[in-house]
């Protein structure tokens, strides 16, 4: 009977051990994908800067604002910068002016270019979806035409994007491409416009009672005039 004991106390042991070994390397596997998936989203980063900066330099070379020789000092410096986006820093350094910046996206990207600043957006399409993935995307719902719907991106290259916009709405998706600082600040200005953020149930709620004291106005306007001409009638009838 002790061995027996002695033999299911020693499976339990090897059993914890395996369990314990088992979350380790679930763990482990887990913090590798997470790293292979950093790694990707490094490497797409890194990839679309290359293109996009050969890009405008190839396209605002033609207009004598950039060339070849700026390549290697706007990569050094753009490093040292806190921008995230190289269409950012070339604005916030004074390299690029704002409407040939947005005519040399257009022409890399090869779709309409919208300065997000003076444009007015349907607001009710920006609501559909969360700050959240409209910030990590650096996406911006226009408008919509039938079922088209135009969204102006950062990136209107990354495929990614269009997928994930497509789990809010079931429309067909169009881009067109901004300023990736201007989007970010038209979105966060936008959730954080009280007009936005009013409850709709209390809008109701508040209607309601204002319906409610206005018919009890009404009814008491309407009892005084009767309990009025009740008397008149009454001092006619004594006389």
């Amino acid at each position: 009977m002790q061995e027996f004991n002695d033999f299911l106390f020693e499976s339990a042991e090897i059993l914890q051990v395996l369990s314990y070994t088992g979350i380790q390397l679930d763990m482990l596997f887990l913090h590798r994908g997470r790293r292979l998936v950093m790694n990707e989203k490094i490497s797409r980063k890194k990839e679309r800067f290359e293109n996009l900066l050969e890009g405008l330099i190839r396209i605002l070379g033609k207009k004598g604002i950039l060339n070849s020789r700026d390549g290697d000092a706007l990569r050094r410096d753009f490093e040292n910068h806190e921008s995230e986006y190289i269409e950012d820093f070339l604005l916030e350094e004074g390299i690029v002016e704002k409407e040939d910046l947005l005519k040399a996206l257009q022409e890399y990207y090869e779709v309409p270019a919208v300065d997000v600043l003076g444009t007015i957006f349907d607001h009710d399409l920006v609501s559909m979806f969360p700050k959240d993935v409209l910030l990590r995307n650096s996406c911006l719902p226009l408008n919509r035409d039938g079922n088209i719907l135009f969204v102006v991106t950062s990136d209107p290259f990354d495929d990614e994007k269009e997928v994930i916009l497509r789990e809010y709405v079931s429309y067909d998706i169009e881009f067109m491409v901004g300023l990736p600082r201007h989007i970010d600040m038209m979105i966060k200005d936008f959730y954080q416009d009280e007009l936005y953020h009013i409850d709709a149930d209390e809008i109701v709620e508040r209607a309601q009672h204002e319906d409610e004291e206005e018919r009890y106005e009404e009814e008491k306007i309407r009892e005084e005039d009767e309990e009025g001409g009740a008397r008149y009638r009454h001092r006619e009838e004594e006389e």
